[in-house]
């Protein structure tokens, strides 16, 4: 196909936060796939990338890199005046080989597939806990919500378990890490803003103690796991983390470790009751479930667009589209998802299907860490939904929200 010069004057990250959009951005995004693959953004100047090609292209190119700490305050006005957006690019998604390389290699041991089935015990316990009250209320006929009610406290928990976070903790943190989030958000305003910095400040305080804590009383938990290998000061290791370093990753994981997944989960349970006929593959056995996951998370990618920027080492031809030198390059994880010419029918909720081409999770070096892990908790939270609350359904559709790039839900009323 060839390329169609984008619309110059379409704001579509303006649109993605419209509600009517939000609630169904496909043929909004079937739209632009046809008409601007890659597609130059009046507003940021970000190229965002929609077809399915160019997004696993842009995903492996050695032509496009994350951004450097002396560019970022450009792209992020704000950065100097938010301790929060500070910490979130340094993460490890926002650095460069050989860093990244080096980053991941410290803490992708932690995060296996045997590690994901390991916890799996975990999941069931916490989804268990959770549903028996759930039920209870549902078969007295009440409405219950179950995002605020299920999928949001086992992501929660689960977090909790893998980074090693004390139960009593995890609520009064999880409500500091929203109020960062929220404070950096584009819209927010100057008290956000401070408020933000203020319990970003009380989050790196807690993990500074907690940390503390662990090397006494080490425990099995990525804290504890990672503790073995950072070193004091800032000076970069060839193996391990330094103490800054350990802090962003601790920092990173908890604020980024459950949004995504609870989000899918809630796809999920949407897949499930929207589709009765493909929900019996939930039923089957693990295999089985485990496609219809894969194909929840193709379908129904929480990811709006990447947050994390890509930056063109020089000018590059992608989609059809010159980018040049030094532009900011995203992917639209929907749009990608949903391309015909990588999955056939695509609109269509089939867990037969071949996934191996969504980009949910990114692609190459830039693959997911938590991807297993994500995988399991979904299997596990729409197995025991399926099992235990047979007849569940919507009384009215669930509210869909942004957080920050997310599409994730604002609440999720469901009745027996």
């Amino acid at each position: 196909m060839t390329a169609t010069p984008p619309t110059p004057e379409l704001d579509v990250l303006a649109r993605l936060m419209n509600p009517d959009t939000l609630q169904d951005p496909y043929p909004f995004y079937t739209w632009l796939r046809e008409h601007a693959p890659v597609h130059r953004n009046p507003t940021g100047g970000v190229y965002l990338v929609s077809s399915n090609e160019a997004a696993r292209t842009a995903y492996q190119s050695p032509d496009l890199r994350s951004i450097e700490t002396e560019e970022l305050p450009a792209k992020h006005p704000r950065w100097h005046r938010s301790r929060a957006l500070r910490l979130l690019t340094q993460v490890i998604t926002s650095t460069n080989a050989p860093e990244h390389t080096r980053l991941r290699r410290a803490v992708s041991r932690h995060f296996t597939l045997r590690q994901a089935q390991r916890l799996q015990t975990a999941a069931k316990r916490h989804c268990d806990r959770l549903l028996t009250p759930l039920a209870t209320r549902l078969k007295d006929g009440e409405t219950a919500d179950l995002h605020h009610d299920l999928t949001q406290p086992l992501g929660m928990n689960m977090a909790g378990d893998i980074i090693g976070i004390p139960e009593p903790d995890r609520e009064p943190l999880t409500a500091l890490i929203l109020q960062v989030l929220a404070s950096i958000h584009p819209t927010s305003d100057d008290d956000t803003l401070e408020a933000g910095n203020t319990a970003s400040e009380q989050v790196e305080d807690y993990f500074t103690q907690l940390a503390a804590e662990r090397r006494d009383r080490p425990t099995e938990d990525l804290i504890s796991a990672l503790l073995t290998d950072v070193t004091d000061g800032d000076e970069k290791p060839e193996q391990g983390l330094n103490h800054t370093e350990f802090m962003v990753m601790l920092w990173g994981l908890w604020a980024g470790s459950f949004e995504t997944t609870v989000a899918s989960m809630d796809f999920g349970v949407l897949a499930l009751l929207d589709h009765p006929d493909q929900a019996t593959w939930l039923d089957a056995g693990p295999a089985e479930t485990k496609a219809f996951v894969a194909e929840t998370l193709r379908h129904s990618p929480p990811v709006l667009v990447d947050a994390v920027p890509r930056i063109a080492r020089k000018d590059i031809h992608l989609g059809g589209i010159t980018i040049p030198e030094g532009a900011d390059v995203r992917t639209l994880h929907g749009a990608a998802n949903r391309d015909p010419r990588a999955f056939p029918d695509p609109d269509r909720f089939d867990p037969a299907r071949n996934t191996s081409r969504m980009v949910t999770f990114g692609h190459g070096i830039h693959h997911c860490l938590g991807a297993n892990l994500a995988r399991m908790e979904c299997a596990v939270a729409l197995s025991h939904i399926r099992r235990t609350l047979p007849g569940l359904t919507l009384p009215a559709r669930p509210l869909l929200r942004t957080a920050m790039s997310l599409r994730t839900f604002e609440n999720f009323p469901v009745t027996l």
